[in-house]
């Protein structure tokens, strides 16, 4: 069965990626969307939603106020297929556009970069959090909107180091991978954590069992892996195939609703699993975040995982979604203060904040161009297909849960 929100995504994608495919004035301000739609779907979706509803939101109010008057907002989605080169020739395209912004998962970074850079264009990172990725003074055009990996890698061995484990890591082959792998082994060095074994992988390997074999021969009691989803779920079925009982950590991908989709006849291997990521609702309590769920479900519809529990169909909650949405709307406010897109936009986006979705501060600085704060990582395990945050992390135990379960 075809989830309901891929069915919806794959309608998207052949409405709007051909960039002059929708009605439009010359006058439009563009945000292009350039993210990996054929094979990451999930990344892909969260951030093409994202955007849409916060440009939905503006052009309801008549669009973004600028010196030459209001201006309306296009939305273009492009497929980088998770290829850097496809990645630059959308950039390419979004510059000859005259596009306001770029929105991507982070593919391709550093060849997009000297792109973006030489156009004042924007680009907003969505999902990939390495850390080499981010640099104002060699790459201006780049800001991030979503968790940073050396955050969540230190959180994840602070977490666990107490125990003394022995740990075993696999990595894929993807820059989301290497970079992920990189961060974890500084963090574990940095807190003294044992590692036995450190295995790599191909992005979407269908079978793990050679890398999880190795990790168990080489005394591990704690499996990380750092890899794309498929990853994720190819380890988590070679742990079963081996009868291993160990507990199982990885990134955001975790959350991926393809590694619930993948083991929906086993819910109860999904029980071992943690994953770290941000909270999604800030200091302020759930209320902003309970009230852009609201508003994101009326207009884009409930994001259904494609499993059920306890008789109810499970739900994704809009929590990436908000990093794209956050960023449409910090560039909105910066354009209303610059008046103009290029290189006033730019100057502004390192002063201009926001309130964002879920009530965190958005906004950044000319040497400073992370969206995230490093403090607001947690850490979720699974019960059955549905996710809450840990009761054995100080931070993670004062974090709500957010209902996931649809009659």
């Amino acid at each position: 069965m075809v989830p309901t929100w891929l069915a919806a995504l794959i309608v998207l994608i052949s409405a709007c990626s051909g960039g002059g495919s929708q009605a439009a004035s010359t006058d439009d301000l563009l945000v292009v969307v350039s993210a990996p739609m054929s094979t990451e779907p999930w990344i892909g979706a969260f951030i093409e939603r994202g955007a849409r509803l916060a440009i939905d939101e503006l052009n309801a109010h008549g669009g973004v106020t600028t010196s030459s008057g209001s201006r309306r907002v296009r939305l273009t989605v492009l497929d980088n297929a998770g290829s850097p080169a496809k990645a630059a020739e959308n950039a390419r395209g979004a510059v000859d556009d005259h596009a306001a912004v770029l929105l991507t998962d982070g593919t391709g970074a550093a060849s997009v970069a000297p792109i973006t850079d030489a156009a004042h264009l924007p680009v907003f990172i969505c999902f990939e959090g390495g850390d080499a990725l981010i640099d104002p003074s060699r790459w201006p055009s780049l800001f991030r909107m979503a968790p940073a990996n050396k955050p969540m890698a230190r959180r994840l061995a602070d977490y666990i180091a107490n125990s003394r484990p022995k740990v075993g890591v696999i990595s894929d082959d993807s820059t989301y991978g290497e970079q992920g792998r990189e961060a974890l082994l500084q963090a574990f060095k940095i807190d003294e954590v044992e590692v036995v074994a450190d295995q790599k992988a191909p992005a979407r390997s269908p079978d793990l069992t050679t890398q999880v074999l190795a990790a168990r021969q080489a005394g591990a009691d704690k499996l990380v892996v750092w890899a794309s989803a498929s990853d994720v779920i190819a380890a988590i079925q070679a742990v079963h195939a081996l009868g291993w009982k160990v507990p199982v950590y990885t990134g955001p991908t975790g959350e991926d609703p393809l590694v619930r989709q993948r083991l929906a006849e086993h819910p109860e291997w999904l029980d071992q699993v943690t994953f770290v990521s941000f909270r999604m609702t800030s200091e302020v309590g759930p209320g902003p975040f309970e009230q852009f769920r609201a508003g994101y479900e009326a207009k884009m519809g409930v994001d259904l995982v494609g499993v059920r529990q306890d008789g109810k169909q499970v739900v994704q909650p809009p929590d990436w979604p908000m990093f794209s949405y956050d960023a449409v709307h910090l560039v909105a406010a910066s354009l209303s203060e610059s008046g103009a897109p290029g290189e006033p936009l730019m100057e502004a986006l390192n002063k201009i904040s926001i309130t964002g979705a879920n009530g965190d501060y958005r906004g950044y600085a000319a040497d400073q161009h992370e969206g995230v704060n490093p403090s607001d990582m947690y850490f979720a395990r699974f019960h059955g297909f549905v996710f809450e945050p840990v009761g054995d992390d100080p931070l993670s135990d004062t974090i709500p849960s957010v209902n996931q379960l649809q009659d």
